[in-house]
């Protein structure tokens, strides 16, 4: 009787505590991504492997193109708002010049900080490439610039599928997630 109510279903996706528990509960994760970055003048597009690690640094690794391949950006900090780049014995800090999570090099960091502790605010689902995935939205509106991300997961694996990432209304940012485990 009580599903008559509520509408028990499998169709019904976790609901926004679910998967901040998930992601919270997640000690590590390796994924690949493909990521496209377009900051209106040019669009590029890269490939990574990312170690995540949520009590230590996280490691992102360039893949592709072949000019870069081999750079790694170290990730370190509650939200990623610190990071380190090295290559070939170097390492240059980087701070707060750019939108915390909105580039290539942090932007999946800030993606899993928003997955583990973030508030969406809308949850729904839609197919992408024959799942039933689950979208979160997130916003940002009350600070500028205004920034927004949908990630689309998995109703089963909680495996991220595909981001979007804008700022101030601009799509900035796409990333392809290949493979997570």
């Amino acid at each position: 009787m009580l599903c008559m109510a509520v509408g028990c279903s499998r169709d019904v996706p976790p609901a926004g505590e679910t998967v901040r528990a998930h992601f919270d509960g997640l000690a590590a994760a390796e994924m690949q991504v493909k990521i496209l970055s377009d900051f209106g003048e040019s669009a590029l597009e890269y490939q990574v492997d990312y170690e995540y690690n949520k009590e230590d640094n996280d490691l992102l690794t360039v893949t592709a193109p072949a000019g870069i391949a081999g750079v790694q950006v170290e990730i370190s900090g509650a939200h990623a708002d610190a990071f380190t780049l090295r290559y070939a014995g170097a390492a240059l800090q980087f701070d707060a010049d750019a939108v915390p999570g909105m580039t290539p090099a942090d932007a999946i960091a800030g993606l899993m900080y928003d997955l583990r502790a973030g508030e969406p605010t809308e949850v729904g689902t839609e197919d992408v490439e024959g799942v039933k995935a689950v979208t979160l939205h997130y916003e940002t509106a009350d600070r500028q610039p205004a920034l927004e991300k949908t990630v689309w997961i998995d109703p089963e694996t909680f495996a991220p599928l595909y981001a979007e990432l804008y700022c101030d209304g601009q799509r900035q940012l796409a990333l392809t997630f290949q493979q997570f485990q």
